[in-house]
């Protein structure tokens, strides 16, 4: 089964079953068995990308347009890859469950504070090529968002749509967000913005446990230095309080700045360049 898009977006699987009714033809159940792909096209310096996965399974349903109204789909043994015209393909990322629900309103936005899609997104158990030999683990073994694109949304999911989305004071909201990595433990919420580079950037409020033991981590790898470790560990012990489950649990700030995240002055990693064209 082959899907092709006059934008060049191109679907396959080995089996696709969709079913809907008479009586509401714009709604689906989807079923693909036997694996499938996803791909994306090329920019002028991005090169295709590829989610391909085993099963792909939910509901989706229209309304005056291509892009769902509603939708709800998980997937089983995902991973992205990206291939350039002279290079094997280069797998960036797997995750082993991908939960994706989404809705927008029939009515579009019509300024930055409007709601022009709500998702919320859950991946178990997600390894990539930049978590390998990481302090706090080469796997996080669950990444739960809940983002809801603000503002009129570009006709064109381009680089000049984006920027002019971006431009026009176009966020993306999280209202929840929550990770398991390692013994690091965090939920919170936070806004994200594009930089003047195109590059996400944000501040969050999160509720932080296993702080400990993962400045320990990241301090041995030589991430962090020893002693600024030590008076994070004591600043943060002192802000703490038992959580839920009795471990200690601290609010902190979260940062994502020139790529780099931050948890308060510590560095736990740097994003990958996102490369909109």
């Amino acid at each position: 089964m082959n899907l092709t898009w006059p934008s060049g977006f191109e679907f396959t699987a080995q089996s696709l079953k969709v079913r809907t009714h008479p009586w509401s033809p714009k709604s689906f159940k989807v079923n693909a068995t036997g694996g499938f792909a996803l791909t994306l096209p090329p920019g002028d310096k991005r090169p295709p990308l590829t989610l391909a996965g085993q099963t792909l399974r939910g509901h989706t349903s229209f309304y005056d347009g291509p892009m769902p109204l509603t939708m709800d789909l998980t997937a089983d043994t995902v991973s992205a890859s990206t291939s350039g015209m002279n290079a094997p393909a280069s797998r960036e990322l797997t995750v082993a469950t991908v939960e994706l629900t989404g809705a927008r309103p029939e009515k579009p936005p019509a300024v930055d504070t409007d709601i022009a899609y709500d998702l919320s997104l859950k991946l178990i158990d997600l390894s990539a090529q930049a978590l390998e030999n990481h302090p706090l683990g080469g796997t996080i073994r669950q990444i739960v968002l809940h983002p809801q694109l603000l503002g009129v949304p570009p006709a064109t999911w381009n680089a000049a749509g984006i920027k002019a989305w971006r431009d026009a004071g176009g966020t993306v909201n999280l209202p929840e967000l929550s990770l398991q990595w390692g013994q690091l433990a965090l939920s919170g919420n936070g806004t994200i913005a594009l930089d003047a580079e195109t590059q996400p950037q944000g501040a969050f409020t999160a509720h932080l446990s296993g702080f400990d033991q993962a400045l320990d981590s990241l301090a041995a790898a030589g991430w962090i230095k020893l002693s600024a470790a030590s008076l994070a560990k004591i600043a943060l012990g002192i802000a703490s309080h038992p959580g839920p489950d009795g471990k200690p649990t601290v609010v902190a700030p979260v940062t994502i700045q020139n790529r780099h995240i931050s948890l308060g002055p510590a560095k736990l990693g740097q994003l990958p360049e996102l490369k909109l064209d």
